[in-house]
C-alpha cells in the first residue's frame, strides 16, 4: 500500500500492518528502512572492512563520538575532512552520545546536571561530558544523524532513580539541540532517546516531551539491558504506538534477528547491535532455519556451506569444516569469515523484510521467519 506521506527527510513508501519500509535522506544518500547498521565503535567494525560492508549492500554505520573524541581525537578526524573522509567510507553515519556508557561502572564516575564524568579507558584520565561537549564533538565528526546525550537508568533500577535520570536525559536534550542550532550544521539530522526503562507512564512522558521538542527522528534506549524479552517487546509496541508516524524510529542496540524482525512488525524503523559480529568471534553463525554452533562435533568434517542459499563470499567459497577449524586455531580469518557471513545474513534479513512490506506480506513473512529460526 502506497502511503504518500513526506516530511522533507523522511518519507513513508510501503506499509504492511505496522511494518513501514521508508526513505531517510542524509547527506550522504538516501536509506531504505528498515535498515540495519553495523557497530564501528572506534571507527571500524571487528573483522570486517569497508570494502566488504559495501558488498554487503550496508548502507550505514554507527560510531562511538565520545570514544573517537578521546582517540585519536578531533584535531586528526577534522584534518583528514571529518568522519567520513578519515575512515573512507562515503555512505551514512550515525553517532551515538557515548550516553551508553554511563552503565559501565568502570568508566563513570558520576552524572550531575552538568554532564557526565568519565573516567578515559585509554589514560584514565578524567573527563566531563556535557550536552554542548557531545553536540560540537557530533557536529566536528560530520555524522548524518547525532544522538543526543542521556542518562541511562539501569533495567533493575528504583522509580525514583528513572525518574531522576529521565529528568535529567530531558534537560539534556533540550540543551543538546539549543546547541546544535548554534552551531548551525547544516544536513546533520539530530534525533531524541525515549528513557523510562520499564515504566509506560515514564516512557509516555519521554515521547511527549521529545514531541514538543521536534527532533528528526526517536530512538528508543534502555532496552535490552538485562530486562526479560517479553518486557522489551511489550515496551516497544507501547512507545512505537505514541511515536508520530511521520518521523524515523531507531531501536538502539538491539540485534538479535528474531527481536529485529519483530520490531520491524512494530513500526520501528533502524537498528544497530554489536550482536552479529560479537556471535560470529564466538562462534554463533546466524542462517535462515536459526544459529549454527559452527564449533559442534559434527561441523569438523562437513564440507558444506554455513547455508546453501545464502550467496554470500564466505558461503560461495568455504566450508563449515574450514571455519570451525579457523575459529578453533584462534585465526583471525575464521573470526573474520564468520563476521563478514553473519553481517550479510542481517543486511540480507531486512532486504527480506523490505521486499514483504513493499508486497503487503509482512506478517506471513515474520511468521514463517520466526518459525524457522527458533525451530
Amino acid at each position: 500500500m502506497q502511503s504518500g506521506i513526506a516530511v522533507s527527510m523522511f518519507e513513508i513508501t510501503d506499509k504492511s500492518g505496522s511494518a513501514r519500509n521508508g526513505i531517510l535522506k542524509t547527506r550522504h544518500g538516501r536509506l531504505k528502512t528498515p535498515m540495519f547498521m553495523p557497530v564501528a565503535t572506534k571507527g571500524s567494525v571487528r573483522f570486517a572492512d569497508y570494502t566488504e560492508l559495501k558488498e554487503m549492500k550496508t548502507q550505514c554505520v554507527i560510531s562511538n563520538s565520545l570514544l573517537l573524541y578521546l582517540r585519536p581525537g578531533l584535531d586528526i578526524i577534522s584534518k583528514a575532512g571529518g568522519l567520513h573522509k578519515f575512515i573512507h567510507w562515503d555512505k551514512g553515519i550515525f553517532t551515538d552520545s557515548g550516553g551508553f556508557q554511563v552503565l559501565d561502572d568502570y568508566l563513570l564516575q558520576k552524572t550531575t546536571d552538568e554532564g557526565a564524568y568519565f573516567k578515559s579507558p585509554y589514560d584514565g584520565k578524567m573527563h566531563l561530558l556535557t550536552p554542548e561537549l557531545s553536540a560540537k564533538i557530533q557536529a566536528t565528526l560530520g555524522s548524518d544523524v547525532a544522538m543526543v546525550l542521556d542518562d541511562v537508568a539501569k533495567h533493575d533500577a528504583t522509580r525514583d532513580t528513572v525518574i531522576d535520570k529521565l529528568k535529567r536525559t530531558m534537560m539534556w536534550s533540550e540543551r543538546f539541540k539549543q546547541e546544535h542550532a548554534k552551531l548551525d550544521i547544516k544536513g546533520q539530522l539530530v534525533f531524541g532517546i525515549v528513557q523510562g526503562q520499564n515504566h509506560k507512564d515514564l516512557r509516555k512522558k519521554s515521547v511527549e516531551f521529545l514531541n514538543k521538542m521536534d527532533f528528526d527522528g526517536m530512538a528508543l534506549g534502555g532496552l535490552a539491558i538485562g530486562e526479560p524479552v517479553s518486557t522489551m517487546h511489550n515496551l516497544i509496541r507501547f512507545s512505537t504506538g505514541l511515536m508520530p508516524k511521520h518521523k524515523p524510529r531507531y531501536l538502539m542496540g538491539v540485534g538479535s534477528p528474531v527481536d529485529l524482525v519483530k520490531a520491524i512488525g512494530m513500526g520501528v524503523d533502524v537498528f544497530d547491535s554489536t550482536m552479529p559480529t560479537r556471535n560470529a568471534r564466538h562462534g554463533t553463525i546466524f542462517t535462515m532455519n536459526g544459529p549454527l554452533r559452527i564449533d559442534r562435533k559434527d561441523c569438523s568434517n562437513d564440507m558444506r556451506p554455513i547455508e546453501d542459499d545464502c550467496g554470500c563470499y564466505v558461503c560461495r567459497s568455504f566450508t563449515r569444516a574450514f571455519i570451525q577449524h579457523q575459529l578453533r586455531m584462534n585465526e583471525p580469518t575464521g573470526k573474520k569469515l564468520a563476521t563478514y557471513h553473519n553481517l550479510w545474513f542481517m543486511q540480507r534479513l531486512v532486504r527480506d523484510c523490505r521486499e514483504a512490506i513493499e508486497e503487503e506480506r509482512f506478517a506471513s513473512f515474520q511468521r514463517r521467519f520466526e518459525k524457522a529460526f527458533c525451530a
